[in-house]
């Protein structure tokens, strides 16, 4: 696994387990929210989103944490492993609405130096359960055209970590 794209829900935990894979494998992890996200909570271009996708994956080794729907021609194919974390939606919920509402409360800096807001929060909260059945619905399909790429699919948290902890 030189390759590896982690996918999933938003809230699902994508980036804390590709910082975990980062740590255990000694790969660079290339977090992708921030290619999305430009100052002021503006939405970047899809030639910046673009761009930077190209540059990741251009390297010979790397981890990214995203789904990257329009971007998924360029990158599904060119992971050699992709883990969809397809948790419930109560699981996503709980660890969404707790991640975005200490986001907000503390104001933490988020993604391009932007502050959570309780506004924010919500609508990403929302944009969660919205997104979720249709990942479910597509993302089989979508995994299952790939061929040579290594897959998981992680329905529980403690399938995920049971799996980590045999990387160790």
């Amino acid at each position: 696994m030189k390759k590896i794209l982690v996918i999933g829900n938003s809230g699902s935990g994508k980036s804390t387990l590709a910082k975990q894979l980062s740590e255990i494998l000694h790969l660079q992890f290339f977090p992708s929210d921030n290619f999305y996200w430009e100052s002021g909570w503006k939405i970047a271009s899809s030639d910046k989103v673009r761009q930077q996708v190209i540059d990741v994956i251009s390297k010979n080794e790397w981890i990214l944490d995203g789904n990257f729907d329009d971007e998924r021609e360029l990158i599904w194919k060119q992971a050699d492993c992709i883990i969809w974390l397809d948790y419930s939606l109560p699981t996503i919920l709980k660890q969404i609405v707790r991640r975005n509402f200490l986001w907000a409360i503390t104001r933490q800096t988020t993604w391009s130096g932007n502050k959570m807001t309780f506004q924010r929060a919500i609508s990403g909260i929302r944009h969660a359960v919205k997104s979720h059945s249709l990942k479910r619905k597509i993302y089989p399909y979508w995994l299952a055209e790939l061929s040579g790429v290594t897959t998981y699919r992680f329905c529980t948290k403690q399938e995920t970590e049971i799996w980590l902890q045999g990387l160790s």
